[in-house]
């Protein structure tokens, strides 16, 4: 899967911004800046884009275009966002009623309408809801009836709820031209001259500073010429470009936006785990934005109907939940945080529109809710990782066919064995799971991260556990350890090929590099005590982070050795470490910082996987019991109320998804990983929490026994959630790094951080002296 942008596409993006930076361009944001109107005419600036040649880059240049693709213009919308463009009038002109004109238009009426469009000298807004029918559009009752003695139509009707139509040349109007009893025929499509005779336009005032406005047709007359597509096939048309309006990605845009309004508003101290948690959010977003866009640059018929839903879904309330917690926020001071405190108060009252457009929630909530059992098809994985986790979801479903038959075990012992006591522990060694991430000259296959994610994510799937995430964290730590050549000398080397035949098991347990244990000295090494948190007693080898000589160092030390105490405090086991030995031969690893983190991020995308495994494994099973259950005569999917509740599962936990996998491909990339990991693992967390109660719930008193698997999965959720930081301190570290611009990635949120060298000025949060440690 990949998740970054091609040289060519980078370059293209640098072109974009040195273009936006002209003076003819700056002068018109400027302008636009220092209006105090609540909606200003923005056509000048677009005029000024239009002449550049921004609006339009994937239109032909026979249309005033660049001849760009899909990918470059999303590109250039998200440029125009960000430089303070304010977007409405683009999407409407170009991405909708000029991209219906393109796919549908005659050639006469591409060459009439689209170079005036994209030079910005026309504008165009779009006629489609009316005063009785909003979402239900097919029960719109404008007609278009053929005239008598000429070549075109006459329109009657009444629209209502458009924006920009009091600024606006042309419209694209749906009307009825047939009377049939299948509502869904007899609509078509017509570009309409909105200075025509007939036409009036009139304001409806609302909250946002984008008015709507009601347009009523009167015998307006249009052309013949000007119909999009063939009469009586506008139906087909709206459906199949609906996928266009919901990429998501200009509710995303807004999201972040408002997310970078509020950082530069200042924060106080206990804001920073909801800006944590936003950041996050709004950067997954627009990676599930970007993926509908990437089916689109295919075709639209490639595009899955189920991803765009969930694309519009969650990124339009996100952008609505942005706005509300940026007006919860302290009053910003001072000259550019007033401008700040500015948007976000239009922010929060444009914001309840966007669930709104382009059809409400309860409509993309429907559309998932009669997906497919996963909701979205997920063909972006690679082919080789693809097959790779196929077996190993195969072999899982044998080792476990037999687990539940004793009902008394299953729900009150253990949810899982941690050890290789856990029933996929032989079929993952006999498929060289263990040796995914181990380099080939060490016996391993070199898969990567995203080779282990695939195992920790079927591994949750199927409500398991044991070594292997352990296992997986120590071949990184041995691989750390490389002293002299290609791969890791003396002991470690034999030791990646003990892990990589699945030879060598290791329990982490809680592993925090952050907090290691403390040591005293003794005659042959150091003595370590305290307390640590373990997954079970059988393990192999511990691997222990210890505080040596005053650096982090981490231990491989042999189980049998350690002199502990023992008890179960919950689900936890908490051992108490007492003196034991650690000599220096067992110190494996002094990890540099660089390294430490690269360590601790690459733990919590396994664990982040494994968590989207437990919330996948949980949904499925809920549904398939709601899909068999009946009440009142219907399955219990058929209830909206438990639909709904199970489609929204499904939405965020597709968002979980990207940011996981982006995550690990940012980490077998080689760049930085470490905000992507903390993100993805918070991310997780809280979705793995709320899915397994969600499933619990739909499945009733069934769910709290051994008739259904939920109660297992509700169970892990319980200690894998927390087990590497609760999701508060997660969202906390991930507010601290992008605070301090500690990355380069190129997906940021905060693109203000680029004005002072990726830090914040010093008074942009002058009541917070923390930092990221």
């Amino acid at each position: 899967m990949d998740f970054g942008f091609t040289a060519a596409q980078d370059a293209f993006r640098k072109e974009i911004r040195a273009e936006l930076a002209a003076r003819h361009i700056q002068e018109e944001l400027d302008r636009l800046a220092l209006r105090d109107d609540r909606e200003p005419d923005v056509r000048p600036l677009y005029r000024a884009l239009g002449q550049s040649g921004l609006l339009a880059v994937n239109w032909p240049s026979e249309y005033g275009g660049r001849d760009t693709g899909l990918a470059e213009a999303s590109i250039v919308a998200e440029e125009l966002v960000r430089a303070g463009v304010p977007d409405t009038l683009h999407v409407n002109t170009i991405q909708i009623v000029g991209l219906f004109v393109l796919l549908a238009g005659s050639p006469d009426l591409k060459s009439r309408c689209l170079p005036d469009l994209a030079a910005g000298r026309r504008f165009a807004s779009v006629l489609y809801t009316e005063p009785e029918a909003g979402s239900d559009l097919a029960g719109l009752r404008t007609t278009a009836v053929r005239e008598a003695d000429g070549d075109g139509y006459l329109l009657h009707g009444v629209k209502a709820y458009s924006l920009k139509s009091d600024i606006t040349d042309l419209a694209l109007c749906a009307a009825r031209t047939g009377d049939t009893e299948d509502r869904y025929q007899g609509i078509s499509l017509f570009l309409v001259d909105l200075h025509a005779p007939g036409v009036h336009r009139e304001t409806i005032p609302g909250i946002a500073d984008e008015q709507f406005h009601r347009v009523v047709l009167d015998g307006v007359r249009v052309p013949a010429a000007d119909r999009v597509g063939a009469e009586g096939a506008g139906w087909p048309l709206l459906t199949s470009a609906l996928a266009i309006e919901r990429t998501g990605l200009d509710y995303a845009l807004k999201a972040e936006r408002w997310y970078a309004a509020a950082l530069d508003g200042g924060l106080e101290p206990e804001d920073l785990v909801e800006a944590g948690r936003y950041g996050a959010a709004v950067e997954a977003a627009r990676l599930l934005s970007w993926r509908v866009i990437g089916q689109l640059a295919t075709g639209l018929d490639e595009v899955d109907d189920t991803l765009a839903a969930t694309a519009k879904l969650l990124t339009s309330e996100l952008a609505r939940s942005v706005a509300g917690w940026a007006a919860t926020l302290p009053a910003p001071v001072g000259a550019a945080r007033r401008r700040a405190a500015g948007m976000l108060e239009a922010a929060y009252r444009e914001a309840p529109g966007l669930t709104l457009s382009a059809g409400t929630s309860e409509v993309m909530l429907q559309i998932i809710a009669v997906g497919d059992t996963d909701g979205i098809k997920h063909d972006d994985e690679e082919l080789l990782l693809r097959q790779v986790r196929g077996e190993v979801r195969r072999r899982l479903r044998q080792a476990t066919q037999d687990r539940d038959r004793d009902p008394v075990t299953a729900v009150h012992g253990p949810p899982a064995a941690h050890d290789d006591r856990c029933p996929a522990w032989p079929a993952l060694v006999e498929l060289g799971a263990p040796g995914f991430e181990v380099p080939a000259e060490a016996g391993g296959l070199d898969l990567g991260l995203a080779g282990s994610l695939a195992v920790c994510e079927e591994l949750g799937r199927a409500g398991l556990s044991g070594p292997y995430r352990g296992v997986a964290l120590t071949a990184d730590v041995l691989r750390t350890a490389v002293q002299d050549g290609p791969g890791p000398a003396g002991a470690g080397r034999e030791a990646l090929f003990l892990l990589a035949a699945g030879e060598l098991t290791v329990d982490c347990g809680d592993f925090d590099l952050e907090r290691p244990l403390r040591t005293r000295a003794a005659a042959d090494g150091v003595l370590v005590d305290g307390p640590v948190t373990l997954d079970g007693p059988n393990a192999h080898h511990l691997l222990l982070p210890v505080h040596v000589d005053g650096t982090t160092a981490l231990a491989l030390v042999p189980a049998g050795r350690s002199a502990r105490r023992t008890e179960r405090i919950g689900q936890d086991t908490v051992v108490t470490l007492e003196g034991v030995r650690i000599a220096p031969r067992d110190i494996v690893c002094r990890p540099s910082g660089p390294d430490l983190r690269s360590l601790t991020a690459r733990h919590r995308v396994r664990q982040a996987g494994y968590l989207l495994g437990l919330a996948r494994g949980a949904l499925t099973a809920a549904r398939a019991h709601t899909a068999e259950r009946h009440q009142f005569g219907v399955p219990l999917h058929d209830f909206q109320s438990i639909a709904f509740r199970l489609a929204e599962a499904a939405a965020q936990l597709e968002l979980v998804r990207l940011a996981v996998h982006r995550a690990a491909w940012l980490a077998d990339e080689g760049r930085p990983v470490e905000r992507a990991a903390v993100d993805a693992l918070g991310l997780a967390a809280e979705a793995v929490t709320r899915t397994t109660s969600v499933a619990v719930h739909v499945c009733g008193t069934r769910g709290l026994t051994a008739q259904r698997p939920v109660q297992r999965y509700y169970r892990l959720a319980r200690t894998e959630a927390v087990r590497l930081g609760t999701p508060g301190r997660l969202w906390r570290e991930a507010a601290l790094i992008r605070l301090a611009g500690r990355d380069d990635l190129e997906m940021l949120t905060r693109p203000t951080l680029a004005e002072t060298g990726g830090r914040p000025p010093e008074d942009r949060n002058p009541k917070w002296t923390g930092g990221p440690q």
